[in-house]
């Protein structure tokens, strides 16, 4: 291959270009752009200029968790998107984070909203270029007991609890998919945290002023499980979130009276959002499945689990016996 050379000084030493090499003309980080996509150099050359920031979007970024994951992936070198319905409070959020010199965009979504959805997607590619985190947090609940809920009632928290979820699913998993074919490492690493909570694998005997909820919450654990096999061939995580009670401050709460038992079944076990969003770090970096902050959540499912398995019991009883091949 040819060699010519380059420098306008001419008491410079003349360095060798290769002539089968595109020219710098657009600035270095479009030239190695052109060397990567050719397959000259390697992509560890790229990331040392170019965005190669990892991204987090989170919906209820204005609640108490959703500022606690923004710290915790911030921690870990990630821009941030915050999603939430509540604009004002979005931005409170917001101004606290960037006041620590974090880079957080905020974007106003209903998530009960496919349209909504698909336009927070595009936010974060047109401002980041790529999703890595995506977390699927905003939670909405209406307490009342179950002969008092009206359709509307159903309807407003499932459309965020349940169908915010599976939106912002079908909103983004194109885009996660097609990062899998990259060649940058930062693009490849990719995972979905869906938030559900002990309402969704525990007792839902111990909440029953909260029934939309606790149907939402069990929605969202059979969503993860049904598509993690599938999101594995992607090379995409999936982890479901199922925290306990978690409050602002576990200590000012000690000893005070709560409205349902499942609230109280965890007075010994209270957590901060940190704590919880630490414990999802955790999750992700070790890829379980099912992410456990609350330790006193292990009883609540062991005894759920031994109701199902006494109503087993009694079908030995009443129900047809199994058919062995032999006597098919």
């Amino acid at each position: 291959m040819g060699v010519d050379a380059i420098g306008d000084d001419p008491g410079e030493p003349e360095y060798g270009w290769d002539t089968a090499l595109p020219r710098p003309a657009t600035g270095l980080q479009d030239f190695l752009k052109q060397l990567w996509a050719q397959g000259i150099i390697e992509e560890e050359l790229t990331m040392m200029t170019a965005n190669n920031r990892p991204c987090a979007v989170i919906t209820g970024g204005a609640g108490l968790l959703g500022k606690a994951m923004a710290s915790a992936f911030a921690v870990e070198g990630f821009d941030i998107l915050l999603a939430d319905i509540d604009g004002h409070r979005l931005e409170l959020v917001a101004e606290g984070l960037r006041a620590r010199g974090i880079q957080v965009l905020t974007q106003v979504t209903d998530v009960a909203s496919a349209a909504a959805l698909d336009a927070l997607r595009d936010a974060a590619l047109t401002q980041f270029g790529r999703v890595n985190r995506l977390c699927l947090n905003a939670g909405l609940a209406i307490p009342k007991p179950f002969e008092a809920l009206t359709r509307d009632d159903w309807d407003k928290v499932l459309g965020v609890q349940f169908h915010g979820v599976l939106n912002g699913i079908l909103s983004f998993l194109p885009q996660l998919i097609a990062q899998g074919e990259s060649r940058n490492a930062v693009d490849r690493n990719r995972h979905i945290i869906i938030v559900s909570s002990m309402s969704g694998v525990g007792r839902a005997d111990l909440r029953p002023i909260n029934a939309p909820y606790v149907v939402a919450k069990h929605a969202t654990v059979g969503l993860t499980e049904v598509m993690a096999p599938t999101m594995e061939r992607h090379g995409i995580g999936v982890s479901v979130l199922c925290p306990g009670m978690t409050v602002a401050d576990p200590t000012a709460m000690q000893g005070k009276i709560w409205p349902m038992a499942s609230a109280a079944w965890y007075e010994n076990n209270l957590l901060d959002a940190d704590q919880v969003a630490a414990e999802m770090m955790a999750g992700i970096a070790e890829k379980r499945l099912h992410i456990f902050p609350h330790r006193l959540g292990r009883q609540e499912v062991i005894d759920r689990h031994a109701h199902l398995m006494a109503d087993f019991d009694s079908a030995e009883r009443t129900s047809p016996p199994i058919t062995t091949p032999a006597e098919t």
